[in-house]
């Protein structure tokens, strides 16, 4: 399923985007009040029928990031109390035998030790740091995907991109050169199986006992290209090059094999479900390489109109171009991005919204009209 979006090319304005980041604000405080101390997972469509969950998953670092994200927008004292009171309760997943805790605690711990110092987040990202490096698999020369929070039964023979960009940043976040040669291991680990000379990226690979094998067609799954650039943009700003070259391609081939600024969930089934929410990360990723490159400005303004597709698409309601689109959302709330292909059922994608989605939309708004910086987020 496709939604059109605005084919007039006027990227938007400063005002249009805080008049949108307002909207996903506002949505927040809606989540909230529907999902009291639960963490919303995803609510199917622009139903607001939320599925909760006590622990959050690997989704519940994101929670945390949206109010993280929100405080420091509004230098509110009372968003803050509240990301911090998320943050505490992921301690839980410091355990948990998962690659894919990496996203649990950048986004919903060392973002609140990276913009407000607060020491709760400073003591979960330091101990989350060793558990991830525990995992640290010296065969393999990499973090595995592990068997929980998304993972398998074989998760710890295996390798995702999922987690690449937030393993990097914070294994690097406490600046221990020992976490950061990890990284780098993992790093070029994922780089000599997933990667292809014409920037695709594979997903996931199998470690056999000796090799990595990477698995599916390269390139194809749109928000595992998307993750795979995002996290070389990060390694080439820790590290420079080669991962500069690196990022570049990978972002190259999104632009050249994705004409489409909502381009479909995978590129071997175009008829099927698109994924917005691949955009953003791809944006992100873009937003980042604008800044490491000497011709960076046209990947802030390829970013610029990505996500000026989908705010002014049928998947962002309550936006005033809305009223563009065939799809009467006129009964939908306000600020709902629900443009993330996930997996709800055994064999069974929809497109739903969900809090990882908004914090990706947010921050790469917040980064557009300059509030956060793009390795921020």
């Amino acid at each position: 399923m496709t939604l059109s979006c605005s084919t007039d090319d006027q990227l938007l304005n400063p005002k249009e985007m805080i008049t949108a980041i307002e909207l996903l604000f506002h949505r927040m405080d809606n989540i909230n009040d529907k999902c009291l101390n639960d963490f919303p997972l995803y609510s199917p469509g622009d139903t607001n029928a939320w599925r909760v969950s006590s622990g959050g998953s690997w989704i519940g670092g994101f929670w945390g990031a949206c109010w993280w994200l929100r405080s420091k927008i509004t230098e509110s004292a009372l968003d803050q109390r509240k990301a911090s009171a998320i943050c505490k309760n992921l301690v839980s997943k410091i355990s948990i035998d998962s690659g894919n805790r990496s996203l649990v605690f950048w986004y919903g711990a060392s973002l609140g030790e990276l913009w407000f110092r607060d020491a709760d987040a400073r003591a979960l990202t330091k101990v989350s740091v060793a558990a991830l490096v525990s995992g640290f698999d010296p065969l393999m020369n990499g973090i595995p995907l592990g068997t929980a929070l998304g993972g398998s039964k074989e998760g710890n023979r295996q390798i995702s991109i999922d987690n690449f960009s937030s393993l990097i940043q914070l294994l690097c976040s406490n600046k221990q050169k020992s976490c950061e040669d990890i990284a780098k291991r993992h790093t070029d680990t994922l780089l000599a199986a997933f990667h292809q000379s014409n920037g695709a990226f594979h997903a996931h690979a199998q470690f056999n006992g000796y090799n990595l094998i990477p698995t599916g067609q390269p390139g194809s799954w749109s928000r595992g290209q998307a993750w795979a650039m995002l996290g070389l943009s990060r390694a080439a700003a820790q590290w420079g090059e080669p991962y500069l070259t690196y990022a570049t391609t990978a972002c190259e081939y999104w632009r050249h094999s994705r004409p489409d600024l909502l381009p479909p969930n995978r590129l071997d089934h175009p008829s099927q479900l698109c994924d917005p929410s691949a955009t953003v990360i791809a944006s992100l990723a873009m937003l980042s390489l604008a800044r490491l490159t000497p011709d960076g400005e046209q990947w802030r303004i390829y970013a610029h109109r990505q996500i000026t597709a989908i705010i002014r698409s049928g998947y962002f309601t309550g936006f005033q171009e809305d009223a563009k689109h065939p799809k009467d959302r006129s009964n939908a709330a306000p600020g709902i991005f629900w443009g993330c292909c996930y997996k709800t059922g055994q064999d069974k994608e929809e497109l739903v919204e969900s809090v990882w989605g908004d914090f990706f939309l947010m921050a790469a708004l917040c980064v557009l009209t300059g509030f956060i910086e793009p390795g921020q987020c």
